[in-house]
């Protein structure tokens, strides 16, 4: 029962000391040891303007405006090291609890991380070391800042970086991959993607090599209004920033997707697609602002909302239609292009049985529709077409017809009007 107490009341002690050091000893006591252990440690340059004592929430040695190599290079607005017991006791073998706060770094410095922290003879091993709005430096922009955590192996080599955002939803995972290499991985769950349009991925993961120059996305999987999204993409940001790749789609549910651009007017049925697309912009916050996107499309077994095609055919006099209505579809298939918030349909093709269409049309800024789409419909040896000119505005589109072509006896093979 002796032996409990002295071993309490010492720990007690030890408790009550780290806990007053910061008001007993001068910041200045630790400044040289400090840096002199921070120059071991990265393995080069470590300057500090200032330390201090922090003593709420949680006594630590701070470390204030700190640069490794240069400014350009890596600078820390500051830098926590928690007097616990165990850093106290073990002082020079372990360090844990290393938080920086305001960490900017360039692409250079970052992919060296593994090589400058790499332990050496008589210096710490770190275990864990927490980031807080912390960024890569690229030119006049940064990608950033986030808040994850590094984490070390036992011989205090780096092993992994975790960043969480606020929500939950995204989940990125770093491992180093050879010198100047990281392997990347983005968990997303239920998270809408920057791309200009909020399409919102039930689970979305990208894997691929970081380097210096930017990052190579060599896998795209996801999970998109009930169908399945894979392809490759390419990050880079040497010369501006720029992000091109292919994706492929199948099973997607046409009415989720098509819903993300307009409520009312819209397809349904299973979509697939094949896509190329291109994003570039100075600075990655304008990266998604203006989309390059050119993609082939098939929809079977649908139905177009609000977009009627069928009842012009029955007018025999030129006239004007501003109303909804459905046309239903086997298939739909055509070419999309978007340029920024232009968006191009072309060699579009409907096939609904009886009834068939083919034409383009084009979606403007405000949404404003032009095109023209030359339709038929056949019932035994009667055929009637038309060309209808589409205007309006996507929620409320009109269609424009001549005068229905019905052709008599013997002439039923003739062609609907070109476009």
């Amino acid at each position: 029962m002796g032996k409990l107490k002295i071993l309490l009341g010492t720990l007690l002690v030890l408790v009550l000391i780290v806990a007053a050091l910061p008001l007993l000893l001068p910041a200045n006591l630790f400044s040289d040891p400090v840096i002199a252990m921070g120059q071991k440690m990265t393995h080069g340059k470590f300057e500090v303007k200032r330390v201090a004592f922090e003593y709420y929430p949680k006594p630590a040695v701070v470390l204030e405006n700190v640069v490794l190599e240069s400014a350009d290079s890596a600078s820390i607005d500051r830098i926590l090291i928690p007097l616990t017991a165990k850093n106290v006791l073990a002082w020079g073998e372990t360090l844990q609890g290393i938080v920086i706060e305001g960490g900017r770094f360039s692409p250079d410095f970052a992919t060296q991380l593994p090589q400058k922290l790499k332990p050496e003879p008589g210096t710490p091993r770190l275990t864990t070391l927490s980031l807080e709005r912390t960024s890569v430096v690229l030119g006049k922009s940064q990608l950033g800042p986030v808040s994850g955590m590094l984490k070390f192996g036992t011989s205090g080599e780096l092993t992994e970086l975790e960043i969480n955002d606020n929500t939950g939803q995204l989940e990125l995972l770093v491992q180093p991959h050879g010198e100047g290499q990281f392997a990347v991985q983005l968990n997303a769950t239920g998270w809408e993607v920057p791309l200009g349009y909020p399409a919102k991925f039930d689970f979305l993961r990208l894997k691929g090599i970081a380097h210096a120059n930017g990052i190579d996305i060599e896998e795209v999987r996801g999970d998109l209004y009930g169908g399945v999204i894979t392809g490759s993409a390419q990050l880079t940001w040497t010369e501006g920033w720029q992000l091109a790749g292919t994706l492929r789609g199948s099973g997607v549910q046409a009415e989720l997707l098509s819903k993300v651009f307009s409520s009312n007017t819209y397809a349904t049925g299973r979509l697939e697609a094949e896509a190329r697309f291109v994003y570039q912009a100075d600075g990655y916050a304008k990266l998604f602002e203006n989309a390059g996107i050119d993609a082939t499309l098939l929809v079977r077994d649908g139905v177009l909302h609000n977009f009627d095609l069928v009842t012009p055919l029955k007018s025999s006099t030129p006239v004007t239609y501003s109303r909804g209505g459905q046309t239903r579809f086997a298939t739909v298939s055509g070419k999309l292009a978007v340029r920024g918030k232009d968006v191009q349909f072309s060699g579009m093709k409907i096939d609904g049985g009886k009834f068939s269409a083919n034409g383009h049309l084009r979606i403007g800024e405000g949404q404003k529709l032009a095109g023209v789409v030359a339709s038929k419909l056949s019932s035994g040896a009667i055929a009637v077409s038309n060309q209808i000119r589409v205007a309006g505005t996507l929620p409320a589109p009109e269609f424009r017809t001549g005068a229905a072509f019905r052709p008599r006896a013997g002439e039923e093979a003739l062609a609907a009007p070109a476009q």
